[in-house]
């Protein structure tokens, strides 16, 4: 997978979850943070995560990784949000 279809597929994962990729703008290999990203809110543009203090601190794989975790979080909630409704509901 080319680089560009990388940036797009964290892009489009980032947006469905409610946050904005925000890749670095540095083209020089080796300075700064040369092909980090980070992840901000996309209504507020507040870093969430990969922001440091000198730039963006996470990789493609980081990026991936949290997004995917934040959905199994995000769903083990709806699950238990659910199940409590339903035993609420149940006649006794």
């Amino acid at each position: 997978m080319s680089r560009r279809e990388r940036d797009t597929e964290l892009r489009q994962m980032a947006l469905m979850r409610g946050f904005k990729l925000v890749k670095s703008r540095r083209r020089t290999p080796g300075r700064g943070d040369f092909g980090h990203y980070g992840l901000a809110d996309a209504k507020t543009g507040a870093p969430c995560f990969g922001f440091g203090k000198r730039g963006l601190t996470a990789t493609a794989d980081d990026i991936e990784e949290w997004l995917r975790d934040q959905a199994v979080a995000n769903w083990k909630n709806s699950l238990r949000r659910s199940r409590k409704e339903s035993a609420k509901s149940a006649p006794r």
